[in-house]
């Protein structure tokens, strides 16, 4: 089973099929990575094109999915954002609530596939972290695009055929 934050999406967003390792979802189209939510909260030139994007996708009813990781990698931001004081602290429920609404299904980590996957992709992308990686996986595991806002991540990866797509 996903977890999925924002119920109103409807049951498809709650099943996964679990067989020989690999999870596929039924209409699976959009997988956001947490640089999109981010964007949500920070208001800077990035904010309106995310903003964009994940209006069209829940209007349209696309199916949004993540690693797992996602809310921590948000729950980061948002610690910084209260702690530098450009989000008040009675503001971090509501905040919460919004991006809750968005409805984004959280798919888990398993540690025998995705972690070995997870390096194989970062080595590919010479990079020193593999959260990102984790994001081209499921997009691979998925047969979508992951959606970033990452442009040397976009850049480098059109090189190696992997599923990312930059939100502009």
């Amino acid at each position: 089973m996903t977890a999925c934050l924002g119920a109103e999406r409807g049951p498809a967003h709650t099943y996964g099929l679990h067989g020989a390792g690999l999870r596929r979802l039924a209409r699976v189209s959009v997988v956001v990575d947490a640089s999109v939510i981010v964007a949500l909260l920070v208001a800077d030139q990035r904010q309106a094109g995310a903003q964009a994007h994940l209006e069209r996708w829940v209007d349209s009813g696309e199916e949004l999915h993540a690693p797992a990781v996602l809310p921590y990698e948000v729950a980061k931001v948002v610690a910084r954002l209260v702690f530098d004081g450009n989000l008040q602290a009675n503001s971090v429920a509501e905040t919460w609530s919004d991006l809750a609404a968005i409805g984004t299904s959280f798919q888990p980590f398993d540690l025998a596939e995705d972690g070995p996957a997870g390096a194989t992709i970062a080595t590919q992308l010479r990079r020193r972290h593999a959260t990102g990686s984790t994001y081209i996986h499921l997009a691979q595991q998925l047969g979508t695009h992951v959606w970033a806002l990452d442009g040397a991540l976009a850049r480098n990866v059109a090189e190696l055929g992997l599923p990312v797509k930059l939100v502009t």
